[in-house]
C-alpha cells in the first residue's frame, strides 16, 4: 500500500483530480442559467432512461456507460491506444446506434409527441360498476369457450397514433357485445377492441407487434401485440389465447399470464385505481417522486456533464461602457451635473459563446434619485444595481462612485416683455408689437423671487418703414431655468404705419 501511494502513477492521478487545475477544483463561478441548462439537460436524459427503461434496453445503457468510463480512464492514464480506438468508435457509432436502434429511436420521438398528446381527461372505470362487470364475465366466458379475444382498456396516454386499422363503433360497453365481436365467425375478430371514456370506440384495430421474445415465448400474435401496445402506452391490454383457454394481462411493457379467473378482477382493480382514481396528479410530492430513480441518474449524469464541459470552459472577462439612467426624479428637482457620465463594467463569462449577441444596450444601470438633496449627492454602484445577462457576473465597476449636483425648483409661468433700441425715420410709428409665446414656464430655485416677467434680446427698429417679424432670444436671469430649453426662442411681429 505504501508502494502504490508514493509511486508517480498515483501521485499523477491525485494532481489530476484535486490539483490547482484538477477535475474536482470547484473554483469557478455558478450562474443562474447554469442551473437552467442543467435542468434542460436533465430533462433529455430522463426521457432517454425513461424509453431505455421502457424498451427493455438498459443493458445496452450499462454497455455505453462502461465504455465512457473506459475512455476517461484512457485519457486519464495517456493510454494512447486505447483513447485512439475509443475515439473512432464514438466517431462511427452514431450511425452504428442509429441503424441498430431506428425503432428505438422512433419510440423516443413517439414518447416526447406523447407529452403534447396526453389526454387530460379520460371517462372513468369503477371496480365494481356495470361496465367493469361486463369486461370480466365476457372474458372469463370466452376463456372457458377458447375464444381468442384481445381488449385494449386506455389509460392517460393517447392511442390513436398507435392504432391502425379498425373499425369504428362508439358503442356501449355490454358482454352481449364483446362476445359476438369476437364470435370467430365474426369479420373483426382477429383485432383489436379499444375501450375508452366509458365506451367501446373501436374493434378490428391492429396494434404495434413487440420484439420482446424473451417474454413472448411461443406465444401468438395477438400476445405480441398486446405487449407491443404495452410498451408504447399507459394502456391496459387483455389477451384470450384459443388454444389453452388462458387469460394473459399486458402493462408498462411486462406479460402476465393469470393462474385463475378470479385473478383478473384484481389486476382490473388495480389499473383503474392506478388510472382513474381522482390524485393530486400536479401535486409537487407526486412529481417528485415518481421514477425518482431515473429522475435522481438523470440529475447525476446532467451535472458530471456540465461539470466536465460547462464548467470548466475558459472564463473570458470583457469590458462595456454603461450610461447612466436616472429614475424616481422628484418634478421639483433637477440634476444640474454628474460625473462620471459612463460606468466600465467587467464582466465574465463561459468562453465566448457567452457573449454572442451581448452589447452595451443589454446592460443598465438606473439610479433612484426620488431622495436628492440640494448640492453634491454621493451614490456607490454596487452590482446590485446594474441589470445585465444571466450568463454573466460582474468581477469589477470602474469608478464605483458616483458624484451628482441637485437643485431644488419650482415651476412658475411668467410673461415675455419685449425691449427695443433705436427709432423709426420720421412720420413713423408702431400700431402693434407683439410676441409668439407671450409667455414662457420657468423653474425658479427655491429662495428666489419670482420675476415679474423675462425680456427678449434688444430689437433694432432704426431705418424700419414696414412692419416685419424678427426671431430673438430671451434672457433668463442667472440660476433660474427653462422648463423646456426649446423655448429660449420666441418670435417678435411689429407693425409699422405712416
Amino acid at each position: 500500500m505504501q508502494f502504490l501511494l508514493s509511486s508517480p502513477t498515483f501521485r499523477a492521478l491525485l494532481s489530476y483530480f484535486t490539483g490547482p487545475k484538477g477535475i474536482f477544483n470547484f473554483t469557478g463561478q455558478i450562474y443562474p442559467t447554469d442551473l437552467l441548462d442543467i435542468f434542460i439537460i436533465t430533462l433529455f436524459i430522463y426521457s432517454i432512461l425513461y424509453l431505455f427503461k421502457r424498451t427493455r434496453t438498459f443493458l445496452i445503457l450499462f454497455g455505453l456507460i462502461i465504455i465512457s468510463l473506459l475512455y476517461v480512464l484512457a485519457r486519464i492514464f495517456n493510454l494512447y491506444l486505447t483513447s485512439s480506438a475509443l475515439q473512432y468508435f464514438f466517431g462511427v457509432s452514431v450511425v452504428v446506434f442509429i441503424i441498430i436502434f431506428q425503432s428505438e429511436i422512433r419510440k423516443y420521438f413517439e414518447l416526447l409527441g406523447l407529452l403534447g398528446t396526453r389526454r387530460i381527461k379520460v371517462g372513468r372505470l369503477t371496480t365494481k360498476s356495470p361496465s367493469t362487470g361486463e369486461i370480466l364475465q365476457s372474458t372469463v366466458k370466452m376463456a372457458q369457450s377458447r375464444i381468442g379475444a384481445l381488449i385494449v382498456v386506455q389509460g392517460h396516454d393517447a392511442l390513436d397514433h398507435l392504432l391502425e386499422g379498425g373499425i369504428l363503433l362508439d358503442g356501449i360497453i355490454s358482454e352481449e357485445v364483446l362476445l359476438s365481436i369476437f364470435d370467430p365467425h365474426s369479420l373483426g375478430h382477429d383485432g383489436a377492441l379499444v375501450i375508452s371514456n366509458g365506451r367501446i370506440t373501436k374493434f378490428g384495430a391492429h396494434l404495434p407487434l413487440s420484439n420482446n421474445f424473451n417474454q413472448l415465448g411461443k406465444r401468438g400474435t395477438r400476445h405480441s401485440a398486446a405487449l407491443g401496445l404495452s410498451e408504447n402506452c399507459d394502456a391496459l391490454c387483455i389477451v384470450v389465447s384459443e388454444e389453452k383457454g388462458r387469460i394473459s394481462i399486458c402493462r408498462d411493457g411486462k406479460l402476465k399470464t393469470l393462474t385463475e379467473f378470479s385473478d383478473l378482477e384484481k389486476e382490473m382493480e388495480k389499473f383503474i385505481k392506478a388510472k382513474f382514481v381522482s390524485t393530486p396528479s400536479w401535486n409537487l410530492k407526486y412529481l417528485v417522486s415518481k421514477n425518482l430513480t431515473l429522475k435522481t441518474l438523470a440529475l447525476f449524469s446532467a451535472a458530471i456533464i456540465w461539470f466536465f464541459s460547462a464548467y470548466r470552459t475558459e472564463i473570458i472577462s470583457k469590458t462595456y461602457s454603461i450610461p447612466i439612467n436616472f429614475t424616481q426624479l422628484p418634478q421639483d428637482v433637477l440634476i444640474e451635473t454628474y460625473s462620471p457620465k459612463e460606468i466600465a463594467v467587467t464582466v465574465v463569462g463561459r468562453g465566448d459563446l457567452a457573449f454572442t449577441g451581448i452589447d452595451t444596450g443589454d446592460f443598465k444601470i438606473d439610479l433612484d434619485t426620488s431622495i436628492l438633496t440640494d448640492g453634491v449627492n454621493k451614490f456607490d454602484i454596487s452590482p446590485q444595481l446594474i441589470k445585465q445577462p444571466l450568463n454573466l457576473s460582474i468581477i469589477s465597476i470602474d469608478p464605483n462612485v458616483i458624484l451628482l449636483t441637485a437643485k431644488k425648483y419650482y415651476s412658475a409661468s411668467v410673461g415675455i416683455d419685449i425691449k427695443t433700441k433705436g427709432e423709426l425715420p420720421s412720420g413713423y410709428t408702431i400700431t402693434t408689437l407683439s410676441v409668439t409665446p407671450n409667455q414662457v414656464d420657468l423653474w425658479i430655485p427655491d429662495g428666489f423671487a419670482t420675476p415679474k416677467s423675462v425680456v427678449t434680446e434688444l430689437v433694432d427698429l432704426s431705418g424700419q418703414t414696414e412692419s416685419f417679424v424678427i426671431p430673438a432670444k430671451l434672457v433668463i436671469p442667472a440660476g433660474i431655468k427653462l422648463q423646456k430649453p426649446e423655448s429660449v426662442d420666441v418670435n417678435i411681429a411689429v407693425s409699422v404705419s405712416h
